[in-house]
C-alpha cells in the first residue's frame, strides 16, 4: 500500500516518481540505471514535472522565460570577423570616423546580399562592435566603402575556405547566439561544422559565448 495519499498516486504514471518535502508533494521524470560493475539499480532524475495538491491537482512549473527571446545570427558574421581582421584595419584606416559600419555592411552584405539596420541588430556583429550606431543614411563614400569591403571579404573569405566555403557558409549560418533572461547562450555546434572549424582555424574558444 502506498504511503502517499490517493489524490498524489493518480498523478504518477510510468517513468516518474513523487518527492515529499514536508507537507507537499512534487513530481519528476525519471529513468533507472544499472550501476556499473554491480548489480545495483538507480533512479536517475529526468525533470521536474510540476506540484500535486488536492485541489489543483498536478500544477506544472511556471515559464521561467521572463523576458523577450532575441536570436542573433553567429557562426557565420563570427567566421568572417576571424578571418577578416586585416581587413576591417584597412578600413579603419581609410575610413577613420566610420570604418565599423562601413565594414559590417560589408560582412552583412557578404552573408546576405544586402545590409541593414535590422539585419545588423540581429547580428552577432552588433555585440561585437556594440559601440558602433547604424546611420540613418549613407554617404556616397561610405556605400563605395562597402563594396569595396564586400568584394575584399568575399576574395579573403573564398581564399582561406576554398571549396569548403559553400559547407561552411551552409553549417556556421545555423549557429546563433539566443538572448534568455539577460543573459546569451551558444547554440550547439553541428559535427560537421566543427570539423570544418579544427580544418580551418575557427577557434570558437575566442568567443565569450562559446568555449
Amino acid at each position: 500500500m502506498s504511503a502517499y495519499p490517493d489524490w498524489v498516486m493518480k498523478h504518477k504514471g510510468k517513468g516518474t516518481y513523487i518527492n515529499k518535502v514536508g507537507d507537499k508533494y512534487y513530481l519528476y521524470k525519471a529513468h533507472s540505471e544499472r550501476i556499473k560493475g554491480t548489480g545495483k539499480v538507480r533512479r536517475v532524475s529526468d525533470g521536474y514535472l510540476g506540484r500535486i495538491t488536492e485541489d489543483g491537482g498536478l500544477i506544472p512549473p511556471k515559464d521561467k522565460v521572463n523576458t523577450p527571446i532575441n536570436i542573433y545570427e553567429f557562426g557565420l558574421s563570427f567566421a568572417v570577423v576571424t578571418v577578416t581582421a586585416d581587413i576591417l584595419k584597412g578600413v579603419k584606416k581609410s575610413y577613420p570616423k566610420h570604418g565599423n559600419i562601413i565594414y559590417v555592411c560589408s560582412v552583412l552584405c557578404f552573408i546576405h546580399g544586402i545590409f541593414d539596420e535590422k539585419l545588423y541588430k540581429q547580428s552577432y556583429l552588433s555585440l561585437h562592435f556594440e559601440k558602433t550606431e547604424y546611420p540613418k543614411a549613407f554617404s556616397v563614400a561610405q556605400l563605395t566603402g562597402i563594396e569595396r569591403g564586400t568584394r575584399m571579404i568575399k576574395d579573403a573569405m573564398a581564399r582561406h575556405f576554398g571549396e569548403d566555403l559553400v559547407p561552411l557558409k551552409a553549417y556556421f549560418s545555423a549557429i546563433c547566439l539566443i538572448g534568455l533572461n539577460h543573459k546569451l547562450y551558444a547554440s550547439e555546434i553541428s559535427p560537421r561544422a566543427h570539423e570544418l572549424s579544427i580544418k580551418h582555424g575557427i577557434d570558437w574558444s575566442l568567443s565569450k559565448w562559446q568555449k
